[in-house]
């Protein structure tokens, strides 16, 4: 799978589908979408997520998503509306939510820094609750 360079709307959609299946354990060709040099950052302390500032690459991130689902598994992850997607400034931004296996459900807002066609950099914060429709 190629992405555009160019960011559009389409293409921040399609970004997003493809980071929410990582999520979901579709490891497939995380080069495709994420740059060689990615980068995530957490809006959480180190005393509820794994610290991640050495993380780097698509390999990395990978890795911290298979542990992740292996200690929590059965965690569902969907994109909740439509992103947001500033070609100018080459960002898209979203709200997501994850369904846990006992029934309850928490959200998040990424923003994606959009380095030719692929994320650079994730900016993820993460509630303790689902944001209300």
């Amino acid at each position: 799978m190629t992405l555009a360079t160019t960011l559009t709307p389409a293409t921040g959609l399609t970004l997003f589908e493809r980071w929410t299946a990582l999520w979901n354990g579709d490891f497939s060709e995380p080069e495709s979408f994420l740059a060689p040099d990615f980068r995530v950052r957490f809006g959480s302390t180190p005393e509820s997520s794994p610290d991640t500032d050495g993380l780097r690459g698509p390999a990395g991130m990978v890795d911290m998503i298979a542990r992740h689902r292996a200690t929590h598994p059965g965690r569902r992850y969907a994109l909740e509306g439509t992103p947001l997607v500033d070609p100018v400034l080459g960002r898209v931004a979203s709200c997501w939510y994850v369904a846990r296996p006992d029934g309850t459900q928490k959200s998040g807002i990424d923003l994606f820094e959009v380095v030719q066609g692929r994320i650079a950099t994730v900016w993820s914060v993460t509630g303790l609750r689902r944001f209300a429709p």
